[in-house]
């Protein structure tokens, strides 16, 4: 075997190895990437439930947020200072989601039920008070994914639901 030769297999291995490598690492970035979007998937859904927790163990807010939700001006001034802080969090957490959504992070079936809670809560009287005076403090792309959005229809208003007089199944079509 002269030098020649034994440099074209030593180049050929080389070659195989280095696409080896790549098929590893191609496997590996893949894995990465599903595990990065089931972290930010459980990180939206625990924030959401840290946010919505305190309400479902005091009848108080639960009660003040409904009511802003539904008639802003007609809320008590303690009712709206709760909801104020609430509708933020809110839709600071519902902008990241749509975020997440928009870089390919949230795939199509995980965006349905955000979207469907953006509509939900965005199209509230109240909510479009707050929204009056507080959408600046949100991102341009998100204002007008939100603000180009249509109701739900068979959705209850939550002081509705609260009353235990549900509206029927909604769909997630805009």
């Amino acid at each position: 075997m002269n030098l020649e030769t034994i440099s074209a297999i030593a180049q050929i291995v080389a070659a195989i190895g280095v696409i080896a490598s790549l098929f590893y690492l191609a496997v590996q970035i893949r894995q990465n990437t599903q595990s990065q979007r089931s972290v930010v998937v459980d990180s939206l859904t625990s924030s959401l439930i840290n946010l919505l927790g305190p309400q479902s163990t005091d009848p108080d807010l639960m009660r003040s947020f409904a009511s802003a939700i539904e008639d802003w001006h007609g809320a008590s001034v303690d009712d709206r200072s709760r909801a104020a802080a609430t509708l933020f969090t809110l839709f600071k957490l519902l902008e990241n989601a749509w975020f997440q959504h928009r870089q390919g992070t949230l795939d199509r079936e995980q965006w349905e039920g955000w979207d469907l809670y953006v509509r939900v809560y965005f199209h509230r009287p109240g909510v479009q008070v707050w929204w009056a005076d507080r959408k600046a403090m949100f991102g341009a792309g998100f204002r007008s994914y939100v603000e180009a959005t249509k109701a739900v229809s068979g959705v209850s208003p939550l002081s509705q639901l609260i009353r235990g007089k549900p509206s029927p199944v909604p769909t997630a079509k805009s």
